[in-house]
């Protein structure tokens, strides 16, 4: 919105003047008036409007003498008066002045409507030369080709500089025809110091790991208002002014390895290189042997090491992203083909698995931690559905594990997390082997638990905490559900 100042000796000018025509609608705001030149004046400056509304004659300081001191400390400023038949001549000295447009009184609103709408284009166009040329003083400073001050920036940006260090962010999105100055618009709202660069909406910050989060509200804000994808690629820290060059090319640079560095929209280079483990021998990674002998031990936590390393080390070769890609499309087709090829039960169900839409996943993932995440569900799901087949409880080591650690707070997606399931799917194919819900399972251990040592004499807030119960009061609740009698009543009935 362009902010309006209107300045008219009458009120029911004024006021008529924000009722005939719908000026938000037309790209404005009223964010001021006043009945005399001099007030007017003081506003004005302080306002700082793009488009005054002026009468030609007002008491104290009439309209042409308002002008000329608005020209003077803001020559862009836009200007439209007011005017009777008979001040017609004051009408012409006025556009001597610069005034961009006069109206007759009384004020009709299609021709206000008309001039307004030329004054909105002439600003937008005003507009988007400035920050085009922004951009480009931006851009061969960045690519060395000009020498800037930090004051001439200061004027530029408004700004402040020296600063402690400098990150340049680089901004690309998907779609694009998107009109790149609104986006800058709503950027610059953020971050000031914005810019137009090659094809991308470049700013500069002090400290990604500072304003982080508010660089985390600015791309949810545009992936909103857009509904396209942003990505914010971050250029390394800068101590010195004059090089923010080497963090601009960065920036750029990051963007093609976007595969290998990317997550959830911002593009950063590791401090330190993923490092290969000391164990790790690169002939395993690709030994598919190896993968289906551990699925058909139903070693969940093995295969998911096994994957863990095979993404590092992807990362640590820099590999290209279709290779990345291919990689572990070849891997997961030769795992199935492999199964199918031992195991005869196996293949009636194999065709969920060797559908197009599951090959065109591998291929579709914008980052290589999807494409990870999306390998692991999918392994996950095939080893689930193996060992049904092949009658085995692929939560045997859980179970197990609950029988270990009764005694500690455990949670649903801390057991998840411990073997490499996503909780919501652990919990899933808990309840279809258990037919228990996880926290169910775990208050019967802790119960039949608590049972053997309350035949040992022991008192019954002791078990409580024994059993992982750190409020006796809600152990005695749970007892009580599960064998229908108090601890107390319990022992006693020893």
């Amino acid at each position: 919105m362009y902010k309006v100042f209107i300045a008219d000796d009458e009120y029911y000018i004024r006021e008529g003047l924000k009722r005939i025509v719908n000026w938000e609608r037309l790209g404005f705001k009223i964010v001021g008036e006043a009945e005399d030149g001099i007030e007017a004046l003081e506003k004005i400056k302080r306002i700082n409007p793009d488009l005054c509304v002026i009468d030609v004659k007002m008491p104290e300081m009439d309209g042409l003498e308002l002008i000329s001191n608005i020209k003077s400390y803001k020559n862009s400023t836009k200007i439209i008066i007011l005017t009777g038949y008979p001040e017609f001549d004051y009408a012409i000295k006025a556009i001597e002045l610069g005034v961009n447009f006069y109206i007759l009184k009384p004020v009709d609103p299609e021709i206000l409507k008309e001039k307004l709408e030329k004054v909105y284009h002439e600003l937008e166009k005003e507009r988007i030369l400035y920050e085009s040329s922004k951009g480009r003083i931006m851009e061969r400073f960045l690519k060395k080709h000009l020498d800037v001050k930090e004051d001439e920036i200061n004027n530029i940006f408004c700004l402040d500089l020296p600063w402690n260090s400098y990150q340049v962010v680089l901004v690309d999105w998907e779609d694009k025809s998107l009109d790149k100055i609104k986006v800058l618009e709503d950027i610059s709202y953020y971050f000031p110091f914005s810019f137009l660069v090659d094809n991308f909406i470049g700013f500069i910050i002090k400290d990604f790991s500072k304003e982080k989060r508010k660089l985390i509200n600015l791309r949810d804000h545009l992936r909103n208002k857009y509904r396209d994808y942003f990505c914010f690629s971050i250029g390394e820290k800068v101590y010195d002014f004059l090089s923010i060059s080497s963090s601009f090319e960065k920036a750029k640079s990051l963007f093609s390895r976007r595969f290998l560095y990317e997550e959830k929209g911002f593009l950063v280079y590791p401090k330190g290189k993923k490092n290969l483990k000391p164990h790790l021998e690169l002939e395993k990674i690709n030994n598919v042997a190896l993968w289906v002998e551990v699925i058909e031990d139903l070693d969940f936590v093995k295969l998911w090491e096994l994957l863990e390393d095979k993404m590092i080390k992807h990362m640590v070769y820099e590999d290209e992203e279709q290779e990345i890609k291919l990689s572990y499309f070849n891997l997961y087709v030769d795992i199935v083909t492999l199964l199918i090829t031992r195991y005869s039960q196996f293949k009636e169900k194999s065709f969920k698995y060797l559908k197009n839409r599951i090959f065109e996943e591998f291929f579709n993932k914008r980052t290589i931690i999807d494409l990870h995440v999306f390998t692991k569900e999918i392994l996950t799901e095939l080893i689930s559905d193996f060992s049904e087949i092949m009658g085995r409880n692929p939560l045997v080591k859980i179970t197990e594990y609950i029988e270990s650690n009764f005694y500690k707070d455990l949670k649903l997606k801390d057991v998840a997390k411990e073997f490499g399931y996503n909780p919501c799917y652990l919990g899933k194919i808990f309840k279809k082997y258990t037919k228990e819900k996880f926290n169910t399972y775990l208050d019967r251990v802790r119960i039949n638990k608590a049972k053997e040592l309350l035949r040992r004499g022991l008192k019954v807030s002791e078990v409580a905490e024994m059993v992982g119960y750190k409020d006796t009061d809600y152990f005695i609740c749970k007892f009580k559900k599960y064998t229908g009698k108090s601890p107390q009543n319990f022992k006693e009935s020893i």
